[in-house]
């Protein structure tokens, strides 16, 4: 299924070598005028730093086609289409029926009976989150008058870990403006060091991103099914690469004892705090006005140059691929910032709904 979403939902269309990839968006509130300098800003964020990602040179040009009049939001279907530039499918059809250690080759082979689009992964490409940029964007455009923000940093690069934690409002807002964010400007150095090593040994890397929602009054989602952690979990799942996703201490949760991952709670000025975030800002699915907090996990990129044991599902034999082109490093320096955009989109349908 490519829709998704309750008040606000989303359809996605098109792969990667087509000549168009999009998105439409209905139930948008009318009467949003959108911010297009901010849309350049997160598409060239996304894009990243080139020297640590895919050569591979988009324009991201795009057109909204419907769903603006006189240059604000009308409430009808809002759809934006994005041209897809700079191909080489010839770096794809000399290796089709071979499938790509841990990409989607096979079973999309499997799935679509041999009649998928395999250029540049098709589907299944990381080159759609194009409009997940646009998508949160607007959004963004929304909270922001609303006073919340969502901000990421890249928890980790390989082993290289940004040690700070507990980022005041004042670090959240940098975070946001940065292309490569972190706390520790120390713990940068290393994660660049690293990725830069593992660039000449022709290999690829994983991170973890930490995300933040700041602002976001407490009562908002429901519990089981369309709890908070299920609605932002559901959405992260769709950015290739997501193999995991924890909110507030999570999994180190299971090593402490109660009277520790308890969130005690105190009144200030007649609102509610708390001496801790253990629960990542969510009780029983509903926001409790603390920081909501979770992280995302992103494999190592599955392309590299390296010799690779695999198979020829055409001819049903065993075979080695080494995989030329052009491919990130590390993917998840661009995927943090569909993970702002992603977490923008699904704050504001959380509210709208």
């Amino acid at each position: 299924m490519n829709t998704f979403g309750k008040k606000i939902k989303i359809t996605l269309f098109g792969a990667s070598h087509e000549e168009y990839i999009g998105l439409t968006i209905t139930g948008f509130p009318a009467g949003i005028e959108p911010d297009y300098e901010l849309i350049a800003k997160r598409l060239a964020q996304r894009r990243g730093l080139m020297n640590l990602t895919s050569k591979r040179l988009e324009k991201d040009d795009y057109l909204f086609i419907s769903g603006i009049f006189q240059g604000k939001t009308t409430g009808a279907p809002l759809t934006v289409l994005i041209k897809n530039q700079d191909l080489k499918s010839e770096d794809y059809q000399k290796y089709y029926g071979i499938a790509r250690p841990s990409h989607a080759d096979f079973t999309q082979y499997l799935k679509y009976q041999g009649y998928e689009d395999y250029r540049g992964g098709g589907i299944s490409s990381g080159r759609l989150t194009v409009a997940f940029i646009i998508l949160g964007a607007l959004a963004e455009t929304i909270l922001k008058k609303k006073g919340i923000l969502v901000a990421s940093r890249l928890k980790s690069v390989y082993t290289v870990i940004d040690e700070d934690d507990n980022p005041s409002l004042a670090d959240l807002i940098r975070l946001k403006e940065e292309d490569f964010p972190v706390l520790n400007f120390e713990s940068k150095a290393k994660m660049l060091a690293i990725i830069e090593e593992t660039k000449a040994a022709c290999d690829s890397l994983g991170g973890v991103v930490e995300t933040w929602v700041a602002g976001l009054a407490a009562g908002f989602g429901e519990p089981f099914f369309e709890s908070v952690e299920s609605q932002l979990s559901h959405l992260l799942f769709s950015v290739p690469g997501v193999k995991g996703i924890e909110f507030g201490s999570g999994f180190q949760i299971t090593k402490m004892k109660g009277s520790h991952a308890n969130d005690e709670m105190y009144y200030e000025d007649g609102e509610v705090r708390y001496y801790s975030n253990h629960s990542g800002g969510i009780n029983g699915g509903i926001t409790n006005g603390n920081l909501i907090c979770f992280r995302t996990a992103f494999k190592p990129t599955p392309s590299i140059a390296l010799p690779q044991r695999t198979i020829n599902f055409l001819e049903k034999e065993n075979t080695e691929i080494t995989i030329s082109g052009r491919h990130d490093t590390i993917y998840a320096i661009k995927a943090l910032h569909v993970v702002n955009a992603l977490s923008n989109y699904a704050i504001l349908d959380l509210i709208e709904s």
